[in-house]
């Protein structure tokens, strides 16, 4: 995913603590915040899902 805030084509990462994905660019740190459904969609493969409610 292409970081919206420095645009930067590295992966960001997920954090647990936030609940959304992190830009890891040094001096960037750019957040997307999630709800539960949303990054599960992102996080785990299309068999392994789940009917969120």
């Amino acid at each position: 995913m292409i970081c919206p805030g420095c645009e930067s084509s590295n992966e960001m990462a997920y954090s647990v603590l936030s609940n959304g994905l992190i830009c890891l660019e040094p001096g960037c740190g750019f957040e997307l915040e999630m709800d539960g459904c949303e990054a599960l969609e992102i996080l785990e493969p299309a068999e392994a899902l789940v009917a969120c409610a």
